[in-house]
Formats: structure tokens, sequence, C-alpha cells
């Protein structure tokens, strides 16, 4: 009975982290419109918005990476070798970026205006303690 309350309350403590993480990102700047984690097999971990966003996370999620499955398979036919790990799609004002490491991807919806550059390296050291956090690294 202890084991799994410990249990229990350790999947807490990572969902709280996971929570805290993304909000924090989300918080970080009025640009970052929408955030999600989710498992590099589509399934949504969490997610944020802010209020003038209109996004199902879940479907997004899986939507994206099975697109990013599909056109790495595609690219490995055509280049032999390819590992598809960020990908930046235009809409609109704003940009989608997905930035995947390990088993974990986060999906992110913010303004162009942005610097790509911090932003990409806030979400890899974002991606990579998550990753620890939730023992998949």
């Amino acid at each position: 009975m202890l084991s799994s309350t410990n249990s229990a309350s350790s999947r807490r403590t990572l969902t709280e982290h996971v929570q805290k993480k993304l909000n924090e990102i989300l918080e970080s700047s009025d640009l970052i419109k929408f955030v999600a984690l989710v498992t590099m097999d589509g399934f949504t971990i969490d997610s944020r918005m802010k209020d003038d966003i209109n996004v199902d996370p879940k479907w997004l999620g899986a939507l994206i990476i099975s697109s990013i499955r599909n056109l790495e398979l595609n690219l490995k036919k055509v280049l032999n070798e390819a590992n598809l790990s960020e990908l930046v799609i235009s809409l609109g004002q704003n940009l989608l970026i997905v930035k995947s490491i390990g088993k974990l991807a986060l999906i992110m919806i913010v303004d162009k205006t942005l610097d790509m550059n911090v932003v990409m390296y806030e979400i890899e050291e974002g991606l990579r303690d998550l990753t620890v956090d939730l023992g998949l690294g």
C-alpha cells in the first residue's frame, strides 16, 4: 500500500512539475500563445494557451507528431539519412514550432516577432529537463 501511495504522489509531483514548466514558458512572453508537451507517439501530456487562441491540443499534438513521422519516413526514403527534430510552420502572423528530443516533443504557437534563437534554445533546455524529470532520458 505504501508503494502505491508513493507512486501516486510521485505522479502528482511530476504532473505539477510539467504544469509549472509549461506555465513558465507561456508566461515568459506575451508573444507565446500556446504550448503543449506531447509524446512522440502523439499523446498530449499537458498544454497551456492564452485566451485568444482556440486550439484542441489533443488533436493538434497527434496531428503534428504523425505528420513529422510521415515526413521523416519520406525524407529517409529519398535522403537515406534523415532525423526531423525541428519543424517551423508559418501560420499568418504566428509560427507553429515543434521541437523533439527523445520521446518528448514541445509544440508552441508564437508570434513571428519572437527571437527564434532564444525560443529554440529555451525549448531544448526545457525538454531536456522534462525528459530527465519524467525518467525518459
